[in-house]
């Protein structure tokens, strides 16, 4: 009994330690340095808490304050509430609050964080990758896996490290959960494991209006076996179609004329995502190419549709 008490006072020790050296490190960087942070909120899990089994959004959830006094930081964190939404939920018109929150002067500022639901994070991360590609701060979408009030929830880690990007000046735009990822190259966290998981780098990166509106948008379509694209009716407002392909970029070509007739009744060009640059090009893929689909290599299905998304509306 004696030795186990020992072990458990030298486990918190050596945590308080750790601590104690982290807290430090804030410190030490903000004395005498312009430490000003942007944070902006915009719901999700790290913003929400647990009702009767149920997570529901609390629009009073701020976790840079809760983080600032529970790590005793003298960091200044200037906090705006954009939006309060389960990421499931997110509209264009959300994206639009954020490109014009993200269009202010961030002169004084260190680094901006954006605290995201993990569900949609993969792709709201791939259109500010776009929109903030020329900042000369870091900017850092994160979240949480579980509310904050779960010891479990990986949310003040996930913030602490987005602090510590903007601390040692990484210039980019970045997501963090669990891992640091390009912003441009995440990818949506798997249903069971609720990891994230990263992508090629773009081979190009689209230019985007700073005052951009989303009037048109883009049709996504996930290929699978057996699939019936007759059943596919676009809407006036479509102006693109993204055909998500098998891991080696192919799809049903058979099925896919099909979907091709019905773009080119509506002159929306098709195209085919999750070609390699580095891989052979599939027989199936190339024979969709010469009938007229455009195929995107080394992009993620999240990359490639804020790009059609940005270049529909531009």
């Amino acid at each position: 009994e004696d030795a186990f008490l020992k072990f458990v006072f030298f486990v918190v020790e050596k945590i308080h330690i750790c601590l104690l050296k982290k807290l430090k490190n804030f410190n030490i960087l903000t004395i005498g340095d312009f430490m000003k942070i942007k944070v902006i909120l915009t719901g999700g899990t790290v913003g929400s808490e647990k009702v009767n089994g149920i997570v529901k959004n609390n629009k009073d959830s701020n976790i840079a304050s809760i983080w600032k006094e529970k790590f005793n930081s003298n960091i200044d964190f200037d906090v705006v509430n954009l939006y309060s939404i389960l990421s499931e939920n997110i509209k264009t018109e959300n994206i639009e609050m954020l490109f014009a929150e993200l269009r202010k002067d961030y002169s004084d500022y260190k680094g901006i964080i954006i605290t995201h639901g993990s569900d949609t994070l993969s792709y709201t991360s791939a259109f500010v990758s776009i929109f903030c590609k020329d900042y000369k701060i870091p900017v850092v979408l994160t979240g949480a896996d579980k509310v904050l009030s779960d010891p479990s929830s990986n949310g003040y880690s996930n913030f602490t490290t987005s602090v510590e990007l903007i601390m040692d000046n990484r210039v980019g735009v970045w997501t963090v959960f669990d891992s640091i990822f390009s912003a441009d190259t995440v990818m949506e966290a798997d249903y069971f494991s609720d990891k994230f998981r990263t992508g090629n780098s773009p081979l190009t990166v689209t230019k985007c209006s700073k005052n951009i509106t989303f009037n048109n948008k883009v049709a996504i379509i996930k290929m699978y076996p057996f699939i019936d694209f007759s059943m596919v009716n676009f809407t006036d407002n479509i102006k693109a179609c993204l055909l998500v392909g098998y891991h080696s970029g192919t799809a049903d070509e058979n099925a896919v004329d099909i979907l091709l007739s019905k773009c080119k009744e509506k002159n929306i060009p098709l195209y085919l995502q999750g070609l390699n640059k580095e891989s052979a090009l599939y027989d199936s893929s190339n024979n969709l190419q010469e009938k007229g689909v455009s195929l995107v290599y080394n992009s993620t299905p999240e990359y490639a549709y804020a790009t059609l998304m940005i270049k529909v509306n531009s």
